[in-house]
């Protein structure tokens, strides 16, 4: 079973001698080179403004907050170090969630965020001969009884290694993660592999899925979610991996909250 990782959040800001400034709080990049790069650039813009970045785990960003001002007030000796008033607070209802894809040549992380403000759905990172993955995602979410949450609502897909729909299944679970429809630590129990239907969440058989579990054992994963009609060609691999068969959307939910009871 692979451990899950707690989402981390980049937080750029001014310490005081008895408050903190909050400047922008949002979460950290996965992929190692673009968090560099992002700190770097945040580093000489809040240098200049005599302010600094920091990245702190939580499950949420107003969890990584609470926790890196504990740590102020533990550094400070002051028990009575907050917030400023005049913090920008506006980001810290936002929530994350990641889970893990596969293809034939390598892992894909797709990670979920939904934030405050005005509707909207975007998706980035994603095969650009697959049009309407937003479509059939959102479709597939509301038609298997769950609910597209409200304000805005961002997928992005780290080293899509040329793969589209397979990715469906991890999207649509980070969305209902990150919206607090489904615990985020279960999706890190399974790799999902899949495409969506959008009229009724069927998870449908696609070329590729079981290069793509090979791909996840080879990179220590154990368990993988499949189209159920393809768990026979998966278990062909001879791999020893745990093949767990899906036909839709709820299906998948109901797996990855059993594997997560058994942890």
């Amino acid at each position: 079973m692979t451990a899950t990782q707690t989402p981390e959040f980049i937080i750029v800001g001014r310490r005081d001698a008895a408050s903190y400034t909050l400047w922008d709080i949002a979460p950290a990049p996965a992929g190692l080179s673009r968090r560099q790069r992002v700190v770097e650039e945040l580093d000489v813009e809040a240098g200049d403004a005599l302010g600094q970045v920091d990245i702190i785990q939580g499950a949420t960003a107003a969890e990584a907050l609470d926790g890196f001002l504990d740590g102020l007030r533990w550094a400070s000796g002051n028990p009575e170090y907050a917030l400023a008033p005049n913090s920008n607070t506006s980001n810290l209802a936002a929530a994350s969630a990641h889970a893990n894809g596969a293809a034939r040549a390598g892992m894909v992380l797709v990670e979920a965020t939904v934030w405050p403000g005005q509707d909207g759905f975007r998706i980035t990172g994603w095969h650009r001969y697959d049009s309407t993955p937003d479509v059939r995602i959102r479709d597939a979410i509301v038609s298997s009884g769950f609910t597209f949450p409200e304000g805005a609502v961002s997928v992005r897909v780290d080293n899509h290694r040329g793969v589209a729909g397979t990715l469906d299944l991890a999207a649509a679970c980070t969305i209902l993660a990150a919206s607090g429809q489904l615990d985020p630590r279960v999706l890190g129990q399974a790799v999902l592999l899949g495409e969506l239907r959008g009229f009724d969440g069927a998870i449908d058989s696609l070329p590729g899925i079981a290069d793509a579990a090979g791909t996840a054992h080879i990179n220590g994963h154990r368990t993988v979610l499949v189209p159920a009609r393809q768990v026979p060609d998966v278990r062909a691999l001879g791999l020893g991996l745990e093949v767990i068969g899906v036909r839709d959307l709820a299906a998948a939910v109901t797996t990855l909250r059993s594997l997560a009871d058994r942890a």
